[in-house]
């Protein structure tokens, strides 16, 4: 089955370890930038317009790598191929494994999430954060982003096996710092993207893990609504 995958910069570097440890049939690989997430209109044009790159391929199967954040999904029409998309309401929960887990940390350790992806990102808070510095002074941005994450008590740094991660954690402790928040470092799941990556399609589908549209189909952001299993 020729198999194309559009997927959030974002989780670029985790979909590249995963597949240079795995052998996955994937003949396309597109990505689209992970700034967009607060602009809907925009983000879905960006998909669209990968999605258009398919057209003429002999694509047979899309594999969507995206949450729901930004609302991507409602309204997209599939093309001329199978459209897969995981059921998960963002790329922390993807990247925690399931979103019980995602449920529990968020009632133990109420953290802000932080991954490697997010933090070399198009635009993110701590980039946010030092433009408000240079334009507001040290003090007042301090003061704005404390209150922004009042709520928070970590910065949580999720380790998703990849070789270069000390690096990562030593950049988000001066983050953490920045924020008023105390870094903590959680272990990743990587089998929700694993299986997903290699089209354990079926498998997932048996957990209630994906979304599957047949050709010519419209997305609905309902579709992705946990069952009450779930909840």
């Amino acid at each position: 089955m020729r198999t194309a995958l559009i997927a959030c910069k974002t989780l670029e570097k985790e979909i590249s370890h995963i597949l240079g440890q795995e052998p996955a049939k994937i003949d396309v690989i597109l990505y689209v930038p992970s700034g967009l997430h607060n602009t809907t209109s925009r983000l879905q044009e960006a998909v669209r317009e990968q999605m258009r790159l398919l057209e003429g391929k002999g694509i047979e199967r899309l594999l969507l790598c995206f949450g729901l954040c930004g609302n991507v999904v409602e309204g997209l029409v599939t093309g001329d191929y199978e459209t897969v998309m995981p059921k998960a309401d963002d790329c922390i929960t993807l990247l925690l494994g399931s979103a019980e887990r995602r449920r529990e940390l968020d009632k133990t350790k109420r953290g802000y999430f932080l991954t490697e992806g997010w933090l070399q990102g198009e635009a993110n808070l701590h980039k946010e954060y030092k433009d408000a510095v240079e334009m507001y002074g040290q003090e007042m941005a301090d003061a704005i982003y404390r209150e922004i994450f009042q709520g928070y008590e970590y910065l949580t740094l999720i380790d998703t096996g990849r070789p270069d991660y000390r690096a990562f954690v030593e950049k988000g402790k001066k983050i953490a710092e920045d924020f008023g928040l105390k870094p903590l470092s959680v272990k990743g799941e990587q089998s929700w993207l694993r299986d997903y990556l290699l089209q354990d399609i079926e498998g997932l589908q048996k957990q209630d893990k994906v979304v599957i549209y047949p050709p010519h189909s419209k997305m609905r952001f309902q579709d992705f609504i946990p069952s009450e299993e779930e909840k």
